[in-house]
């Protein structure tokens, strides 16, 4: 019977423990508390685990107990340890993701662990087995704040989640500026409640290069680009304020990594803006290191102002960029002025580098010359590379001006001043007339050199003339190099003369009149100093010496005086008479013998013709000479006339006249050339 007994007993017993267990469990999770265990020997309940607090306990035991069929409790449960802070991070790293910290509850544990080993693919969760359950938990939906923190976290390569009591953390990099701009968005706007946001530190991408720009509209200044971490932006909008006084800020800034150090970069920003209120049209830009200037200057004190800033650039940062317009200008004019105190640069040059080149040009032209530079920038004028080689052509002329001026007026270039000396002139006039820069029209007024004493030479030897010295102009010149030509045909002309200022009065018809009489000589010359002239040199005979002196004297220009130091020809040796005539016939060849129009007067250019006859019939003292007529077109009685002019010449020069007479009308000779009626067709006939 005992043993029936206790056999019935505990056949029993098993059954209603398993039911009161199962009852127990589910009871403990439906009221929210399954930290909570309970065991029981029949129907006394053993109750177990660790609360999060001593209402958690109270509850517990008091549910447990209206449990039906639950006798007695055995309360074994105690609290968890309290943590404060009540702390939770999470940290990823790639594909790893570590958890630590402390959880409420196993079921908070396993719906973290869950969230993390899904929250991408192939991450790896470590941690998870060495979370912490605690007492302290912060009011709200702990581990819903916890799975917030993961979501965020997929959103980046690497980055952490802290929660401490109800503060909520998160720090990182957003791999792009979309995801920055969703994290800020969704931290900021859907923390879950009870929790708040303590500190968010997602670094936005590190942008290369760091850029930033102001730019200055109708009424105000737009700011795009990147801005600095930290405090940046307010000490920002305080310069803009500062520089453009109530413009309104249009603010297209992001937050971006990668700038260069704060400080310097808020100082680069100063400098810029600084400038940018100088522009109305503005904009200024930093990129890294390098900052860019563009706009149209107001007037010359901004642009100046401008230009002179480029000089004191912040510290670590260079200009890469100026492109400020001067102010418009019109007339646009400018000038290099050669004077005695040196060289001035005045008016106005299209660019900077356009007016360094002529700065150049000037040091090139005038070493050690001292040069005033009163040149601005200004905009209206010609394109700044035409400009720059307009005026380095202009000064290179300059250079070889005594004294003298290159202005400039829109695209017309006037150069003006006396040659240094006449290989000056000669060059600078070459230059004008062959090498006009392009796009501009050239005006001249470049003077020969001024000489004193003003000197001018002919030299007669041989077959040749030699000039030297100076002439006044270049008719002057063409008239000489013509009287030559025609005073002594067939003469080489060798030219070193050159053009000058300075010649005196009446110098050109003392020096036709001068050249006649050298034409008389057989060597001779002619030097001019000033107003003097001295003629020396070997006359064919004695009657040639008087009457050049005489003619000098008479015919010279007032103010001249005349030196004579002249020689007779010796006699020549005797000539036979085929000789005397082929020397004759050769003169004729050379030239001709002329009259005055429609006169029986020897014209000057003969006499030079004749002196040479005589000089060859003296040598001929067997010969006679026939002076015949052979032009049909000429009157008898003129024709006699001009014969007997030739014959009284040739006997003044020592030939005796009965060596001399007329030819019967109409003669011709052998030594006839082409003649004109100018020269009345003479013939001198050697008998």
């Amino acid at each position: 019977m005992a043993l029936l007994f206790v056999a019935a007993v505990y056949f029993a017993r098993v059954p209603t423990e398993q039911d009161l267990t199962d009852r127990a469990e589910a009871l403990l999770i439906n009221i929210g508390e399954s930290w909570a265990h309970a065991s029981f020997e029949g129907r006394d309940a053993k109750l177990e685990g660790e609360a999060l607090s001593e209402e958690a306990r109270v509850k517990v035991r008091g549910e447990l107990a209206a449990l039906s069929g639950v006798r007695s409790i055995e309360d074994r449960t105690t609290l968890l340890p309290e943590r404060r802070p009540f702390t939770f991070s999470v940290v990823r790293d790639g594909s790893k993701l570590h958890l630590s910290g402390y959880v409420p509850s196993r079921w908070a544990r396993k719906r973290i662990v869950e969230a993390a080993a899904q929250m991408a693919p192939g991450v790896v969760v470590t941690g998870d087995k060495e979370l912490t359950r605690a007492r302290g938990v912060p009011a709200g939906d702990f581990a819903g704040v916890v799975l917030f923190g993961i979501q965020q976290l997929a959103k980046m390569p690497s980055g952490r989640v802290t929660i401490a009591d109800n503060s909520f953390s998160i720090e990182g990099r957003a791999p792009d500026f979309a995801s920055y701009d969703a994290l800020e968005v969704t931290v900021r706007s859907e923390l879950p409640t009870d929790f708040d946001l303590a500190r968010f530190a997602v670094l936005p991408p590190a942008v290369a290069p760091f850029v930033w720009s102001a730019e200055r509209e109708q009424d105000g200044v737009k700011l795009s680009g990147y801005i600095p971490l930290g405090d940046a932006r307010r000490a920002l909008l305080d310069l803009v304020r500062s520089a453009v006084p109530g413009a309104a800020i249009s603010d297209q800034l992001r937050l971006a990594d990668g700038s260069p150090p704060t400080q310097g970069w808020l100082k680069a920003v100063a400098f810029a803006l600084d400038q940018l209120g100088r522009l109305p049209d503005g904009k200024v830009a930093l990129s890294g290191t390098t900052i860019a200037i563009e706009g149209t200057a107001p007037d010359f004190a901004s642009y100046d102002a401008l230009a002179g800033a480029r000089r004191n650039l912040p510290e670590g940062y260079t200009l890469t960029r100026f492109a400020v317009e001067p102010p418009t200008v019109s007339p646009f004019i400018w000038g290099v002025l050669n004077g005695a105190s040196g060289l001035r640069l005045t008016g106005f040059a299209p660019s900077e580098n356009a007016k360094k080149l002529a700065l150049d040009a000037v040091r090139a032209g005038f070493p050690g010359l001292p040069v005033s530079d009163e040149m601005r920038i200004a905009a209206g004028g010609p394109p700044a590379e035409a400009w720059a080689s307009a005026t380095a052509f202009g000064i290179a002329q300059l250079a070889r001006l005594r004294a003298g001026s290159v202005r400039g007026l829109a695209t017309t270039l006037t150069i003006s001043g006396e040659a240094v000396d006449s290989a000056a002139y000669a060059a600078v006039s070459a230059a004008l007339s062959s090498s006009v820069p392009k796009g501009f029209a050239l005006q001249s007024d470049v003077r020969p050199p001024v000489v004193a004493p003003y000197v001018f030479g002919m030299r007669k030897e041989g077959e040749g003339v030699t000039l030297s010295g100076f002439y006044p102009t270049v008719q002057a010149h063409e008239q000489i190099i013509e009287a030559v030509k025609r005073y002594l045909p067939g003469y080489t002309v060798n030219d070193v003369s050159a053009l000058a200022q300075g010649a005196p009065d009446g110098f050109e018809a003392a020096a036709r009149l001068a050249l006649r009489e050298l034409s008389r000589l057989d060597t001779g010359e002619v030097r001019f100093d000033d107003r003097k002239l001295r003629l020396t040199g070997t006359a064919f005979h004695a009657a040639a010496v008087a009457a050049i002196g005489e003619g000098l004297k008479q015919e010279l220009p007032a103010g001249f005086s005349v030196d004579l130091g002249l020689d007779v020809l010796p006699r020549r040796e005797t000539l036979e008479r085929e000789a005397c005539r082929m020397a004759v016939a050769t003169l004729l060849e050379r030239g001709r013998i002329v009259f005055t129009e429609g006169g029986a007067r020897l014209d000057p250019v003969s006499y030079g013709l004749l002196d040479r006859v005589a000089s060859v019939a003296a040598g001929c003292p067997d010969v006679a000479i026939e002076i015949s007529v052979a032009h049909a077109d000429i009157d008898p009685d003129q024709a006699a006339a001009r014969a007997r002019t030739v014959i009284d010449y040739l006997a003044e020069a020592g030939i005796a006249p009965e060596r001399l007479w007329v030819g019967p009308f109409g003669t011709v000779a052998a030594q006839s050339t082409n003649r004109s009626g100018s020269d009345g067709g003479i013939l001198l006939i050697v008998r």
